[in-house]
C-alpha cells in the first residue's frame, strides 16, 4: 500500500525492497546528529546506530543482484526523504556523501593518527560499487571459460557497508578491494588477463603487466617451489570514470588488491592436509608481488596481542618474492598470517566455479580454527579469547560482523 505524500521514485524503491528499517534507523541517527551540541554531546549513541544501519544496508542490497547501481539510486531517494533534501540528484547525492553533521562525532573526523570512518551514505555507495565490480569480474571471467573461486577480504568483508571509504577529496585514500582468487593452475592466468582486458573498470596497463608477470611466475616455482602466490594491485576506474559516481563529481578510483593462488597453493593456506592445528607449527609460503613488501608486520593470536613477524624478500623481475607466514602456533598460541586473514573472519566463498568446489574445504578450515580456539580457551580459562581478536584489522570491524563472528566462535 502506498504511503500518502511519497514520491513516485520512493514508491518504486519500495516495490523493489523493504526500506522501512533503513529509513527508521537513519532517521534515528540523524536526529541524534542534529541535536548534538557542546552542551549536549552525543557520546556513543551514533556508534550504536551505525552498526545496525550497516547490517540493514547489506540485507536490502541482497534484493539488488545485478542492479547494484539501482540500489544506490533508491538509497539516495530514501535518505533524501528522511533529510527533506531538495534539489537535483547531484546536489542531494553530494550532501549525503559529504554529510558534515558526521564530523561532530570523532570517528568520522580526519586526523593524522586514526583512520576516518566513512559517512553512512558514502560507506553504502562505496561497498555497493565494489561488490558490483566483483560481480562483473566473475561474469567476464566465466564467459571466457576461466574457472575461478573468489574470497573477499579486507574492509569489503569485515567492514561491509560500514568502513569502506571512497575519495571525497582528490588526495584522499579510498579503501582497497582485497580479493583472494583461486584458479585450478597458474596456466589459466594469461587467459584470465585477456578476459579482464574487456572489463572497463580495470586499468589495462596493470592487467597487461599482470599477464607478463605470470610468465615470470612460472620460472620462479623452479627456485621457490610450487607454492608461490601471484599478487598485484590493479587500479580500478583509473582510465575511465565510474559512470555512477563520476557523473556526480567524485573521484571513483580505488585499488583491487589481487592475490592469485592455484588450487594446490590455496589448500596449503587453509591447511587442507593438516587435520588438527597443533602446537609448534610454522607454515609459510612465497608471494611474488609487484610492489616492495613492508619488512615489518605483525600477526595476532586469539588474545589480541601483536607478535612481530618480519618477512624476508628478494628482488625478482618486475617485482619481489617475499617469504611470508601462513600461520604459526609457537608458545601454544595460534596466529593466522596475512592470507588466512583474507579468509577470516567471515570465511566467505563469494563464488565457486566447478571444478574448484571450495565451500566445504573452507568450512572445514573454519572448524579447525574454532577447535583450536576452544583448546586455547581451556588452557587459559581466565583470558578473553575471541576469533575476531586474531585479525589484524579487528579495531575497524563493523559491529555486526564482530558480533556474528564471535557468537559462532563462542557457540563452538
Amino acid at each position: 500500500m502506498n504511503v500518502p505524500g511519497r514520491s513516485q521514485r520512493r514508491i518504486e524503491a519500495d516495490r523493489r525492497a523493504d526500506w522501512r528499517q533503513i529509513e527508521g534507523l537513519y532517521r534515528q541517527m540523524t536526529s541524534l546528529l542534529d541535536e548534538a551540541s557542546p552542551e549536549k554531546p552525543m557520546g556513543e549513541l551514533p556508534d550504536i546506530i551505525a552498526g545496525p544501519l550497516a547490517l540493514r544496508f547489506g540485507r536490502v542490497f541482497a534484493a539488488y543482484a545485478g542492479k547494484e547501481d539501482t540500489f544506490g539510486e533508491d538509497l539516495l531517494t530514501v535518505m533524501s526523504e528522511v533529510d527533506s533534501l531538495t534539489g537535483d540528484d547531484i546536489d542531494r547525492f553530494r550532501k549525503l556523501y559529504l554529510d558534515t553533521r558526521c564530523d561532530q562525532h570523532a570517528p568520522y573526523r580526519r586526523d593524522n593518527t586514526k583512520r576516518r570512518r566513512p559517512r553512512p551514505f558514502e560507506a553504502a555507495i562505496e561497498t555497493s560499487r565494489r561488490l558490483r565490480d566483483l560481480n562483473d569480474f566473475r561474469r567476464i571471467t566465466a564467459q571466457a571459460g576461466v574457472a575461478t573461486a573468489g574470497i573477499v577480504g579486507g574492509s569489503a568483508s569485515y567492514g561491509r557497508f560500514y568502513n569502506v571509504k571512497g575519495r571525497p577529496q582528490p588526495k584522499s585514500q579510498s579503501s582497497d578491494l582485497d580479493l583472494l582468487l583461486i584458479v585450478p593452475t597458474f596456466k589459466e592466468v594469461p587467459k584470465l588477463c585477456e578476459a579482464l582486458l574487456n572489463m572497463p573498470a580495470m586499468d589495462s596497463d596493470a592487467v597487461t603487466l599482470l599477464r607478463d608477470r605470470s610468465t615470470v611466475h612460472e620460472s620462479l616455482t623452479a627456485t621457490y617451489g610450487n607454492h608461490v602466490l601471484l599478487s598485484q594491485k590493479i587500479p580500478m576506474w583509473h582510465k575511465h570514470s565510474d559512470p555512477f559516481l563520476g557523473q556526480r563529481g567524485f573521484e571513483s578510483e580505488y585499488d583491487l588488491s589481487l592475490h592469485i593462488a592455484s588450487l594446490d597453493t590455496f589448500n596449503e593456506i587453509i591447511l587442507a592436509e593438516i587435520p588438527r592445528i597443533r602446537d609448534g607449527m610454522l607454515v609459510s609460503i612465497h608471494d611474488y608481488r609487484a610492489d616492495e613488501p613492508t619488512r615489518a608486520y605483525f600477526v595476532r593470536g586469539f588474545n589480541g596481542l601483536d607478535v612481530p613477524a618480519d618477512q624476508e624478500y628478494t628482488p625478482a623481475s618486475t617485482g619481489f618474492v617475499s617469504h611470508v607466514r601462513i600461520c604459526d602456533s609457537a608458545e601454544g598460541r595460534f596466529k593466522p598470517g596475512l592470507h588466512q586473514n583474507l579468509i577470516m573472519p567471515q570465511f566467505e566463498v563469494r563464488w565457486d566455479d566447478q571444478p574448484l568446489s571450495l565451500r566445504l574445504p573452507v568450512i572445514y578450515f573454519r572448524w579447525k580454527v574454532l577447535e583450536r580456539l576452544r583448546e586455547e580457551r581451556a588452557e587459559r580459562p581466565h583470558e578473553v579469547q575471541l576469533l575476531s581478536l586474531s585479525h589484524m584489522r579487528y579495531g575497524i570491524f563493523a559491529p555486526h560482523i564482530r558480533s556474528r563472528v564471535d557468537n559462532y566462535s563462542i557457540e563452538s
